[in-house]
């Protein structure tokens, strides 16, 4: 099986990271190295983009890469765009590097306030070591993206599928107070801005419409559907644009069996494909084989 596009974005997205520090001149071990990132939480490699269904949750987490300081604090200080609502208080920092030392102070703010002149934004404050006895614990360095913490979006039943919104880090903002605050990390006890910010984003919808066996996207699954997966596998042809409506037995790989278990059905001597089929819909959701289709199609180009 070819590895999926979708699973190269989080390697990639790093390494522009890294590569734009490098055209800013920004050093790479300096006092003021600090970068904050967003994205998706419980992934081993960095991932920009949440995907949320309408009128779902999904969490949205931020990140830190600083490979030469012990970090005491953090302020964040982020913007996002309608329809999308922060869920106030769900912010936490439970199975982070931020838990693991024992940060001592965790203050967060969730405005969902179009009307106060200012957008929606959240405000996120954490100091590592708050209270007696001062042991000095801080965060270590690393070269990594380490995950701060995270919460919860809730994306209305109305949001306009097929679109992504983005959060970004946005200094000189008040949340739902009077205090203006902006993106800072606290080092040797000053507080300092981070060299550059990566933005995230929340993508709709999580899974879309599709239809089990129609590897060409094309409403019908015929003999086209296994000549389309051969010149993919073995012709360099072009990919699906739905991994979950190409494994047509479902059983969670892209490869030849797709394309006898189609060919037996579409000849009559084998059974059809699992749901869904022969209609658009969805699989379990969220499905655990990183196939769920993302993108509009002509067989199924409505928002689920």
């Amino acid at each position: 099986m070819r590895k999926s596009p979708a699973k190269l974005v989080g390697v990639i997205q790093f390494f522009l990271v890294i590569i734009g520090l490098l055209l800013l001149g920004t050093p790479l071990f300096a006092l003021d190295d600090t970068i904050y990132l967003g994205g998706k939480t419980g992934t081993a490699i960095y991932d920009p983009q949440v995907r949320i269904q309408p009128g779902g949750v999904e969490k949205f987490s931020f990140f830190f890469i600083d490979p030469s300081s012990n970090i005491q604090g953090f302020t964040i200080t982020a913007c996002f765009e309608a329809p999308l609502i922060a869920l106030p208080g769900s912010f936490t920092i439970e199975d982070t590097v931020v838990e693991d030392v024992g940060a001592e102070y965790v203050n967060q703010q969730m405005d969902n306030d179009d009307e106060d002149g200012d957008g929606r934004e959240i405000l996120i404050g954490i100091l590592v070591d708050f209270l007696p006895p001062f042991a000095g614990q801080t965060i270590p360095p690393s070269f990594l993206p380490q995950e701060i913490g995270n919460f919860e979006f809730f994306a209305p039943e109305e949001v306009d599928c097929f679109e992504c919104y983005t959060v970004s880090f946005c200094d000189q903002i008040n949340g739902t107070g009077n205090v203006v605050l902006s993106n800072r990390a606290v080092i040797n006890n000053e507080s300092i801005a981070p060299s550059l910010t990566y933005p995230g984003q929340v993508c709709v919808p999580a899974t879309a419409l599709f239809i089990r066996g129609d590897a060409n996207n094309d409403a019908i699954v015929d003999v086209a559907d296994p000549i389309f997966t051969l010149h993919y596998l073995f012709l360099d042809g072009i990919g699906p644009s739905c991994l979950d409506a190409a494994d047509a037995d479902d059983d969670g790989l892209y490869n030849i069996t797709d394309v006898v278990f189609t060919l037996y059905y579409v000849f009559g001597i084998g059974v059809a494909p699992p749901y869904p089929f022969p209609e658009c819909g969805l699989e379990d959701y969220p499905g655990d084989d990183d196939f769920n289709c993302v993108t509009p199609s002509p067989a199924c180009p409505t928002c689920p």
